[in-house]
């Protein structure tokens, strides 16, 4: 309930944002220029993956990759774990499930270009139980009209964890989607008009893949049980397009030291709170990480570990939304001077005859899925 009332809090400050003037506030920019390494080690036998990055001021927010680092893992069993650098400030290592066991603590080690040392502490991978039930209600959340309300798509999960299994928990979710542009390539012009036989659908359908940024996490310790019925997960509101055709969600559960939820509890927080993008800066939160070389200077991110448990959901035609979303794609009579209003540089100019036979111009989105942010290749997992 509280996550629908801060979206009906969000709803209604993005209305009244139109009538207020821009708050442009003077925030002080000292957290840029530090180093920021994040990474997870699941129980899971694959890459593990160490990001090592430089933060970068409030005001323009950019990626800065830390290249040509040195960096291991290294367990409290005496093993270590040498990362290779596969894309700029991304390093990885390959860890066989023998590495892999709930009850060993994991730590990992940073040395910069500039020799200096960025140090975690030992994080202990906690067990945790199979992912219980993921599942939505179609539910109606106010808006700023008293008189309309929105309709979502809102996802819920259980945690069942009696037994020996940690009493912390946070979720990750992955979702991919199917899209399709209204046209296929049939009809061209440039210079000269090209009829496509037959018409080209290569670049109509698309999918897009992304990491929900929202954070999700839940404690037990205060409740009798070490179970948790009906917390809720993301919202897909009936307008967006993910719900078109077919979407997808892998979730993640990861099962929490107590450390490691302090930390990500308090991201989460940050991030739900009212004023809180001005008031609490998620970066600021303290992490596991310490500059070695010199102690004074912070280190931003954390490194953890956690026993993990996943599962892939589909959707499709979902029965209580209404499908509204907005198609880009615009369609335009062919101007009073005809094809001579098109430079070379514009071309090719597509089109197509509607059931009346009249010329329409089409703009590029109507024919090409990518600009709006997707690729053509279709994903391993989905079904033909």
């Amino acid at each position: 309930m509280h996550q629908i009332k801060n979206i009906a809090f969000i709803f209604t400050m993005l209305l009244l944002y139109a009538c207020i003037k821009p708050y442009d506030p003077r925030i002080d920019s000292n957290l840029a220029n530090k180093y920021v390494v994040t990474g997870l080690i699941t129980d899971t036998e694959g890459w593990k993956e160490v990001d090592v990055s430089l933060s970068s001021p409030i005001e323009s927010p950019e990626y800065i990759p830390v290249s040509d680092c040195q960096v291991k893992i290294l367990d409290d069993k005496g093993n270590t774990f040498l990362l290779e650098e596969n894309r700029p400030g991304k390093y990885q290592v390959w860890m066989g499930q023998e590495y892999l066991i709930p009850g060993t603590s994991y730590q990992v080690r940073v040395t910069t270009p500039e020799g200096e040392e960025l140090v975690s502490g030992f994080d202990k991978m906690s067990p945790g139980p199979p992912l219980d039930s993921v599942y939505f209600f179609i539910e109606d959340i106010p808006t700023s009209n008293p008189e309309i309300d929105l309709r979502i798509m809102q996802f819920y999960v259980n945690l069942n964890a009696e037994g020996d299994y940690s009493q912390y928990y946070k979720w990750d979710i992955v979702e991919t989607w199917e899209y399709h542009t209204t046209h296929s390539i049939e009809y061209y012009y440039d210079g000269t008009h090209h009829k496509v036989v037959p018409p080209d659908s290569s670049i109509k359908i698309c999918w897009i893949t992304r990491l929900v940024k929202d954070v999700f996490t839940v404690s037990t310790k205060s409740l009798s049980q070490n179970t948790y019925d009906k917390y809720p997960l993301h919202i897909i509101d009936g307008r967006s397009s993910r719900l078109e055709n077919l979407y997808s969600m892998l979730v993640h559960q990861l099962a929490l030291s107590e450390e490691a939820y302090n930390y990500w509890e308090e991201l989460r927080i940050n991030s739900h709170e009212p004023g809180g993008l001005y008031e609490k800066q998620p970066l600021a939160v303290k992490g596991n990480l310490m500059n070695m070389s010199n102690p004074d200077k912070d280190v931003l991110g954390y490194f953890y570990a956690a026993s993990e448990s996943t599962r892939r959901y589909f959707y499709k035609d979902i029965e209580g939304i209404d499908q509204t979303s907005s198609s880009y794609c615009s369609e335009d009579d062919l101007g009073m001077f005809g094809w001579k209003e098109y430079y070379p540089r514009e071309y090719p100019i597509y089109y197509y005859y509607n059931d009346s036979r009249d010329l329409k111009i089409l703009s590029l989105y109507c024919i090409d899925c990518r600009l709006f942010g997707g690729t053509t290749v279709k994903p391993e997992f989905w079904p033909n």
